[in-house]
């Protein structure tokens, strides 16, 4: 946080000050009912609330035992086993990035 004025510093003074990123990453399990694939960009939302956007998708493709996934950004408010959708399809998450990590664990803090 010393060097001076650089090209993102604005969103890495918010992500220090706040301790943590707005969002967190998560891996779908996507139910595979449908043969397309989500693409980067495609909404994600709560199954209860369809209308509700909390995220998107970074990118997905087919797993050879897994079948189709996605990695997304999620809101870091969205509950862990909150059943979500991305388009029509429905999607399990998994957290792959610890959402407690925080200013607790940071290097060089007390």
């Amino acid at each position: 946080m010393d060097k001076g004025c650089y090209t993102g510093q604005e969103t890495v003074a918010r992500v220090w000050n706040l301790g943590r990123p707005p969002r967190r990453l998560v891996r779908l399990q996507l139910d595979g009912s449908m043969d397309r694939l989500p693409g980067h960009g495609e909404p994600v939302a709560l199954r209860d609330d369809p209308d509700r956007v909390i995220g998107v998708v970074g990118s997905s493709a087919r797993h050879h035992e897994q079948g189709p996934i996605a990695l997304a950004l999620v809101k870091r408010s969205t509950p862990l086993d909150a059943p979500l959708v991305v388009g029509e399809v429905a999607a399990a998450q998994e957290v792959l990035v610890d959402p407690e990590v925080g200013l607790h664990v940071r290097p060089g803090r007390g």
